[in-house]
């Protein structure tokens, strides 16, 4: 009797792209459904795709063997892969230096991406599709170009985050415990910004610009804010709540990233800048407000009135997208967009999610 299929997917550097893979995912499924589904993803971002029902074994490793061309641990990886026997690779990336992996591990069939920009031209796959990041298409279908390439005609691009029901009942006691009701608080996640592979610093709006959204929410909506994000963010959480007026629950490197996405999932609102979690609220349906700067808003969310966008609007930006952040002397597509205009696109949308659910 015949073993089942086995199936490798690759995606390393940020939790978003994790997630943005999950369409995919889904798809990859669907073309193999009694297969063996691995994927290979680096530490960093492995927390996007736990609890994934579609895959049956996460396979994960230090980021710095990637990021950093690491001999020897790139080395571990295609011997790692090389025992497991994969018969076919999806390889969500241009670069050579990925394709190489699963071609050392000897899989036979490989699929994944060229970059005409960069000639990187996918030598080592059996077919390729192209990497078109810096469009004003989205990314997810985009993604969803690798397994088209093996024959799936799908266009769902919903995005996937799943809770263990044990995740959900921890938010639940987080959120007794600080005596808010799901429904009835805001997130923001000020942070952000950070992967494995560059810190792009410049795609935060800044903590007074926050400090100050913070204050007008609370004083014209009057509900609870919950601020997220990670153990390197800790201070923009002490500088935000300085002097707030009203309840503002700081989590910020208290709770894991899971975690944040439970709280995120039961949430009235999420605003927070380009990063992971504007993900998250897409895959839960939780309206929200991405702050953007000099990256490309069209290519990473979704045309939806419930998941939106907002800029300064400059005709210098976007310059920069799913590549190297290569600096900006003035940022002013951060600097030039106020509290104020933010507040107004939130009450808009709070306005138009009222009227939704009234009908």
């Amino acid at each position: 009797m015949k073993d089942r299929e086995r199936i490798l997917l690759l995606r390393n550097q940020g939790i978003g792209d994790l997630i943005l893979i999950t369409p995919a995912i889904r798809a990859i499924r669907q073309l193999h459904p009694d297969a063996h589904l691995s994927i290979m993803v680096g530490d960093w971002s492995r927390s996007a795709i736990e609890q994934n029902p579609h895959l049956d074994e996460i396979l994960s490793y230090p980021d710095p063997w990637i990021q950093q061309k690491q001999p020897i641990g790139y080395l571990k990886l295609v011997s790692r892969l090389f025992k497991k026997k994969f018969d076919v690779a999806y390889i969500f990336h241009s670069h050579p230096f990925i394709h190489l992996i699963p071609y050392l591990a000897r899989v036979p069939r490989l699929y994944g991406f060229f970059d005409p920009e960069l000639k990187k031209q996918g030598k080592l796959l059996n077919a390729k599709a192209e990497w078109s990041p810096n469009t004003d298409r989205y990314i997810a279908d985009n993604y969803l170009d690798i397994p088209r390439l093996a024959g799936f005609s799908g266009a769902d691009l919903s995005l996937d985050f799943h809770l263990s029901p044990e995740e959900n009942q921890q938010a639940d006691r987080l959120l007794e415990q600080q005596g808010l009701i799901p429904n009835q608080y805001f997130v923001v996640a000020p942070g952000g910004g950070v992967n494995p592979r560059q810190h792009v610093y410049e795609k935060r709006w800044g903590k007074n610009k926050f400090s100050e959204l913070i204050r007008l929410l609370l004083s014209e909506f009057g509900l609870p804010i919950i601020l997220t994000g990670s153990a390197t963010e800790t201070e923009l959480g002490v500088e935000i709540t300085q002097g707030s007026q009203g309840k503002v629950v700081d989590f910020i490197g208290i709770i894991p990233f899971r975690l944040s996405g439970a709280l995120i999932a039961k949430s009235r609102f999420l605003v927070c800048n380009d990063s992971a979690v504007m993900h998250v609220a897409v895959a839960h349906q939780i309206p929200s407000l991405a702050i953007f700067g000099p990256s490309n808003p069209k290519s990473l969310l979704p045309i939806s009135p419930r998941n939106q966008w907002i800029s300064a609007r400059l005709d210098c930006s976007p310059c920069y997208c799913n590549s190297i952040f290569n600096g900006c002397e003035h940022i002013r597509c951060m600097t030039e967009l106020t509290p104020e205009l933010v507040d107004r696109r939130i009450h808009m949308m709070m306005a138009e999610s009222s009227q939704t659910e009234r009908v």
